[in-house]
């Protein structure tokens, strides 16, 4: 969820660029990831992968020249993490020039497969975070006309709304490389050690512990842990093994439920994520559970533009106990998305240790369970004389979550081809192996289409029909 506000109350330290100390220290979501990572080593699931299908004539120098400034302009994309006697912190690069390999496939007996074999053994190399780079790419010549880019990052320094800054910036750069001009980009007011230092002061202002106490306050009673059924019995250790299942919202299907959102005045994420719950409700039989999703942190305009892991998660409660109808739910979910958002700056892990779960091994308190929403503003993506088609989230056989769900809304966000395909609505359903079958994600996943075309049509219908599967009504 990329809602965003902007909050500049009295309390809240000014966010500029200044002096820095020796030490740069971690954001709070960097530092969370941090300590993921040394509890799980080896663990592949914070690493991002994209691909830019590129179709045309390409300049491989101006591509490489164009990463080499995005280099140049963000100092995330240059940093490594090492412990301190303070703590992980930051070491910062000096620019560095980027190296695009290039591997030319059009003797394999069918390039394209050729390329997507490469990409998926090329996703399941980890990513060290103590040495450069932390943002590698890799260009696969498929044709004469025909590239694929591949995009691999940690997501140390990465989150969605920075991904797509780098698609616009990349897209810039090459644009005026190509046609020999200066880059038409400002340079970056604030970098990402800047954020960090200025998130450690507001961390002790009065605003820090109003948010605290909201969430304290919203999540008293929540069970921590959602026991939603699997197919294997759950083990005390995750693995993080996973898998992945694309499924497209048919764009009169995806009308339908943007329609409904407007004649409710709620958010499309909203309609999206109430369906969602009631899935789950089905799915479970709970009634009061937490959905995590992942919100853009975003909420004064000096962000916009910068590449890093600024991203928090939040845990929305799901409680549809005393709801009759999906109307009904609607309001309700509304109701807790506005305080997700007007609340989102308190780091997940602070909310964690204001209200002691109980430890249990293997599991993540009120985050089990994923639904995000993609729908960051990105612009054209277009470069001089290709046709640009980006793919996210390609999967490298790890898991996050035992479910999660990332819905890309390609309207709202401004990616796509239009036509039919911008009003469809991708949806990645990534899902612990060890926990569920291939089969049982594939089921929710129709049910999910099924509900929200039902929804959209009657929001009036009893939760209690809409939660039973049509096998079994």
């Amino acid at each position: 969820m990329n809602d965003r506000t902007t909050r500049t109350g009295g309390t809240a330290p000014a966010f500029r660029a200044g002096p820095r100390p020796e030490t740069v220290p971690l954001s709070s979501s960097q530092e969370r990831l941090w300590f993921l990572l040394h509890l799980n080593r080896g663990m592949r699931a914070y690493q991002f992968q994209a691909t830019f299908d590129l179709t045309g004539t390409l300049d491989t120098a101006a591509l490489a020249d164009a990463l080499t400034e995005v280099v140049r302009r963000h100092e995330a994309y240059r940093t490594t993490f090492a412990d301190g006697r303070e703590g992980p912190r930051q070491i910062i690069h000096p620019p560095f020039p980027v190296e695009l390999p290039v591997e030319d496939l059009r003797g394999a007996a069918d390039p394209e497969e050729a390329a997507r074999a490469a990409v998926a053994e090329a996703v399941r190399v980890d990513i060290p975070f103590d040495r450069l780079p932390l943002v590698t790419w890799r260009l696969l010549r498929t044709g004469p006309e025909r590239h694929v880019l591949l995009h691999l990052e940690h997501h140390l320094i990465h989150d969605g709304w920075g991904f797509n800054v780098f698609v616009e910036e990349l897209c810039s750069l090459y644009g005026a490389r190509v046609r020999g001009l200066p880059s038409p980009l400002p340079e970056p007011a604030v970098q990402f050690a800047d954020y960090a230092l200025w998130q450690r002061e507001w961390l002790r202002s009065a605003e820090a512990e109003r948010q605290r106490a909201y969430w304290t306050d919203r999540l008293d009673g929540a069970p921590p842990y959602f026991d939603l059924p699997t197919d294997r019995p759950r083990t005390a250790r995750r693995r993080f093994t996973g898998d992945t299942l694309r499924v497209t919202l048919p764009a009169h299907v995806a009308d339908r439920v943007r329609d409904l959102a407007r004649r409710e005045r709620v958010s499309l994420f909203t309609v999206m994520l109430a369906a969602f719950e009631v899935l789950l409700h089905g799915w479970s039989g709970k009634d009061d559970f937490c959905v995590g999703t992942g919100i853009a942190g975003r909420v004064r305009p000096e962000t916009d533009r910068l590449l890093g892991m600024l991203v928090n998660t939040v845990a929305l409660r799901a409680d549809l106990r005393s709801v009759s109808t999906f109307r009904q739910l609607l309001s309700r979910v509304r109701a807790t998305t506005l305080g997700a958002v007007q609340y989102q700056e308190l780091p997940f892990d602070q909310v964690v240790a204001a209200l002691r779960p109980p430890r249990v091994p293997g599991r993540q308190p009120w985050s089990e369970v994923a639904f995000a929403f993609h729908d960051s503003p990105l612009g054209a993506v277009t470069m001089p004389g290709l046709d640009v088609a980006v793919t996210v989230g390609v999967t490298n056989g790890s898991a996050k979550f035992d479910l999660s769900v990332i819905a890309i809304p390609r309207a709202e966000q401004a990616l796509g081809a239009g036509g039919d395909a911008e009003r469809e609505i991708e949806t990645i359903w990534e899902y612990d192996r060890e926990l569920f079958d291939a089969a049982t994600v594939a089921g929710a996943a129709r049910r999910y289409e099924a509900l929200l075309d039902r929804v959209a049509a009657d929001p009036d219908q009893h939760l209690a029909d809409l939660a039973t599967p049509p096998e079994e009504r």
